[in-house]
């Protein structure tokens, strides 16, 4: 029995570590996907390629368009450089870099900043430039802040302390039924003797000394088996199983107790950007020769005349940079190197039936007399001029309210040129407006036709008197997907929360487009981060909780938001107790700045294609595709997980109150178990973790999404539970007392079936398997005299004892021999178990407990299994020994299979008795469970809510 145990403490202790080694071997595989790139630097004046991991403090460091920087440093020397630092900030407005301020004569800004300072893991999105290495490695920004995010202590989750705080329950229970026992045992051996009962006349230290122990072996069996040990299997299986599966639904799980966690999850506050948006910039508006053309009509434009959508094309193409590009990726989508807004550009010249390809090869970037004057913050524009024919165009694109101002003709429909009156500047000025209400990013795209003699230096006279080619709105593209899964999401009764760095008119708009906010919302729905922060923050930055409670509530989009924010979101739900229930919040991040608030939430999603190393360090679950609909599955996966512990739990708890009862009912009135301690162990250990492996591996539905999320402070034990726990534990000792007590005939003698005097019939002719001592004092008479020499009356005519040397032994379990009463007794208790598997598949009240069994090949494998393995524990010979059984009869079999099936139809019955005459231990299932069809109702009425 000890070598068992220990050997399951193995199988626990083995499967978490493999599986901890499995998810981490993913982990560092996912990261060694990037690949070894390598950058120019400048080395005792020359230049030489070398790898990322070789690049050292005062290296100079060549940056050009689409390349990562390295290693912190600062630029020198003069540089166009334009950078993404989306991973850092959040913020995906492109940071200009130089040496100095920069006067901005044009606008009322006193100065506009330029920082000289690049940092590790930003992109380059424009321009050229030089930087000096000041910092590589851990010392680094982005390597400081992984050194603070490294791994802390791991909290328990939520479900992991309802399952510590019922077991130290259960324990305590426990080990008060078991001193209890030995107590009462204590007693009545004491009381025993003073009544010179059978085998109590006079203390025998070989007898009366073992059967005081065996006390304590059932006291300590009490104690075991009301622990529910094969618990801590069924959780491991269960997420160890999830795990695994939910990589197929693109979640690399990194913490296993974010699994289950998610299931409870009540906020998810999420970015947009390639979370709910595509991530490619695409152009889904356009105004060209007065009229306007949406997404789906933009194909239209093709109707025009040829030599339109050529210039148009020309337009869009000639006058981006050559390093922005697009290249095929998976599923044949196209792949944005560069600029996104220009890869928008290139992709609608493409869909228009000209490709930039094409353009590019006509007008190339080495082309005698092609000159660029690059995006600059004073003009807010690029223009490049190209020689066509004898003479140059030059073609401009930029803000559109500062292009437009400049141009003075507009391109009609046929081709043609017209002026730019009062009534077309108001249809530019409504439509700009339009496209910027819409959360569009409008640009003006123009031309100017220049002649040979014109000097290309003054940028100022080369971009006056434009022509408007067309005006573009640009956006992020939503995910189709997404809008469905935002349903799914609030459905369940889950929050989502968007945290972007876009201005609060592109927020809005997509956040109407996705479902996260309605036209009837409040205005508190939508805030930016700075009224965020002076209305929840004090002066030193900390969260004014009372005035945080009044607007979290409502809020639903967080707008010009820095990482801060997204942190302060997230601790200030967590520590809220305005809602009805305290918040479990997830978030999603992907920057470098994002590693606090990732670490903070209950769990943290890092996006596994954009986010950096720190972020996915600090991160729970790695979403390997940045779509949201990831985390709506991660959602089912957590419920699922939650319902199948929740499914073995009421299984075994079932096992242990019957285990138990019989244990200590058995010990106050036969003074020994009815189940040995093999036999429990087989169906409180063995049993039981084959039941994990089968109530575990349950897959998801798409109904975990129609209820609302367990609140934090729910027990684990539902009214629901607890109600098929006692009501079928009940039944089963209804049964197993009938058949210890109501079977099985009292006589002398050895065998299955008494062949002499029956000093009580009982049912059947089975021989009662109960020890003798209990048999034998319900019988005057029957017990054999203590042997005196001097007393005839002790010893018969040869002289030998009538209580033989061993009787005392044998009578109180020390050599019982193996019966088919007691044999039955195991066998049905068994059976009753493994059937009762079958309805501890359903935990909410569902009637139809086959539903879905046949899509589990786990369980129907191991409910055979374990049928087979219990056949051969009592018809093999020798097993059977081990395990205190002997064969049993083709009518004992048909009538164990037959007590041990009721408990199927019997549970039907049991769903007759309202769930609220029983306790649920701090908080049941949700009301919808009480009544299956009132469930679908109350789906009904959310759903039209």
């Amino acid at each position: 029995e000890g070598v068992a145990i220990l050997c399951a403490v193995g199988v626990v202790v083995t499967v978490s570590a493999v599986n901890d080694y499995q998810k981490e071997q993913q982990f560092r595989a996912l990261n060694a996907v990037k690949e070894d790139v390598s950058v120019t630097v400048i080395r005792d004046s020359k230049k030489t390629k070398v790898s990322t991991h070789d690049i050292v403090v005062g290296d100079v460091v060549l940056l050009s368009t689409g390349d990562m920087v390295c290693a912190d440093g600062v630029v020198f020397d003069h540089n166009d450089l334009g950078l993404s630092e989306a991973m850092l900030t959040g913020e995906s407005v492109i940071k200009r870099k130089g040496m100095f301020d920069i006067q901005d004569s044009d606008s009322d800004e006193a100065a506009l900043k330029v920082g000289p300072a690049l940092f590790a893991g930003t992109f380059v999105q424009e321009g050229e430039g030089r930087m000096i290495v000041l910092a590589v490695g851990q010392n680094t920004y982005q390597g400081l802040m992984e050194e603070k995010m490294k791994e802390d202590e791991s909290e328990k989750s939520v479900l992991q302390k309802k399952l510590d705080d019922m077991t130290d329950l259960i324990t305590k229970v426990g080990a008060g039924a078991g001193v209890l026992t030995v107590a009462v045992l204590l007693v009545r051996f004491a009381l025993a003797f003073y009544q010179g009962a059978c085998c109590k006349e006079a203390w025998d230290h070989s007898v009366h000394w073992v059967e005081a122990l065996r006390f304590l072996v059932v006291g300590v069996t009490v104690f075991v088996v009301a622990v529910p040990e094969g618990l801590p299997l069924a959780v491991t299986i269960a997420l160890a199983f999830s795990v695994k599966k939910m990589m197929n639904d693109q979640n690399l799980v990194r913490h296993l107790s974010a699994c289950e966690t998610m299931g409870s999850a009540t906020t998810i506050c999420s970015d947009k950007t390639g979370t709910l948006t595509t991530s490619r910039m695409a152009v889904n508006a356009l105004w060209v020769g007065g009229k306007s053309y949406e997404e789906a009509r933009i194909k239209d434009i093709k109707q025009l005349p040829n030599s339109t959508v050529q210039e148009l094309c020309n337009a869009c193409v000639i006058n981006t940079l050559f390093k922005t590009y697009l290249r095929t990726g998976a599923n044949n989508l196209p792949v944005y190197c560069g600029n996104d807004t220009e890869c928008a550009l290139l992709l609608l010249s493409d869909s228009l039936g000209h490709p930039y390809a094409g353009i590019r090869s006509t007008f190339k970037d080495d082309q005698t007399g092609r000159k660029v004057f690059s995006f600059s913050s004073d003009r807010k524009r690029m223009t490049t001029i190209v020689p066509v024919g004898k003479g140059f165009v030059a073609y401009t694109k930029g803000a559109a309210e500062i292009v437009s101002r400049e141009c003075t003709s507009y391109l009609k429909d046929d081709g043609s040129e017209a002026k730019v009156d009062d009534k077309v500047r108001q249809q530019i000025a409504a439509t700009i407006d339009n496209f910027s209400k819409q959360g569009l990013r409008t640009l003006c795209i123009a031309r100017r036709e220049l002649p040979a003699k014109t000097d290309h230096d003054d940028v100022a006279a080369v971009e006056k008197d434009l022509t408007v080619v067309c005006l573009v709105g640009i956006e992020d593209p939503l995910r189709e997907e997404v809008p469905g899964a935002i349903a799914d999401c609030q459905r369940a009764g889950i929050v989502v929360r968007m945290v972007t760095g876009d201005n609060i008119e592109t927020a809005r708009a997509i956040a109407q487009k996705c479902g996260i906010i309605t036209p009837s919302d409040p205005l508190g729905a939508v805030l930016d981060g700075k009224t965020f922060r002076t209305t929840v923050a004090d002066a030193e930055g900390n969260i004014d909780q009372a005035a945080f409670d009044k607007i979290w509530p409502t809020l639903r989009v967080l707008a010009r938001s820095t990482p801060l924010d997204k942190y302060m979101l997230v601790s200030g739900i967590q520590a809220s107790e305005a809602g009805p229930v305290r918040q479990t919040v997830a978030v999603t991040g992907d920057g470098t700045n994002d590693a606090p608030a990732l670490k903070k939430a209950d769990v943290g999603f890092a996006m596994g294609m954009q986010g950096t190393d720190v972020a996915k360090n600090a991160s729970d679950v790695i979403i390997m595709d940045d779509n949201f609909v990831s985390i709506v599955a991660a959602v089912k996966w957590g419920r699922c997980v939650y319902d199948n512990i929740c499914k073995f739990l009421q299984f075994q708890l079932t096992v242990n109150i019957t285990a138990c009862s019989l244990a200590c009912v058995g010990a106050a009135v036969l003074t020994e178990s009815p189940l040995n301690a093999i036999q429990m162990l087989w169906v409180n250990l063995i049993m039981d973790s084959f039941a994990s492996l089968a109530l575990a591996t349950e897959d998801p539905t798409n109904s975990l999404l129609n209820r609302k999320p367990y609140p934090r402070d729910q027990a684990v034990l539902s009214q629901t539970m607890v109600r098929n726990m006692v009501l079928h534990s009940g039944w089963q000792l209804v049964v197993l007392t009938a058949l210890i007590f109501g079977v099985g005939d009292v006589c002398t003698g050895h065998g299955d079936v008494c062949t002499g005097t029956v000093y009580i019939n009982n049912y059947g002719s089975l021989r009662s398997g109960r020890p003798a001592a209990y048999d034998f004092n319900g019988v005057p008479g029957l017990c054999p005299p203590v042997y005196d020499p001097k007393d005839s009356s002790t010893f018969d005519a040869s002289g030998a004892p009538l209580r033989s040397a061993g009787f005392c032994s044998e009578a109180h379990g020390g050599g019982a021999e193996k019966t088919q009463h007691y044999t039955m007794v195991f066998n049905v208790f068994v059976l009753m178990q493994l059937f009762n598997e079958i309805n501890s598949r359903k935990i909410h009240n569902e009637l139809n407990v086959l539903d879905g069994v046949l899509k589990n090949s786990y369980f129907i494998v191991i409910v055979i299994g374990t049928l087979l393995v219990q056949i051969a524990l009592i018809e093999i010979p020798g097993v059977n020994t081990a395990f205190g059984c002997t064969s049993l009869t083709q009518d004992q079999w048909v009538a164990s299979l037959l007590l041990g099936a009721s408990v199927i139809p019997l549970n039907v019955l049991f769903h007759l008795v309202p769930v609220t005459m029983f306790p649920s231990g701090g908080g049941g299932i949700p009301d919808e469970d009480e009544d299956e069809g009132e469930e679908k109702k109350d789906d009904d009425s959310k759903k039209k809510d």
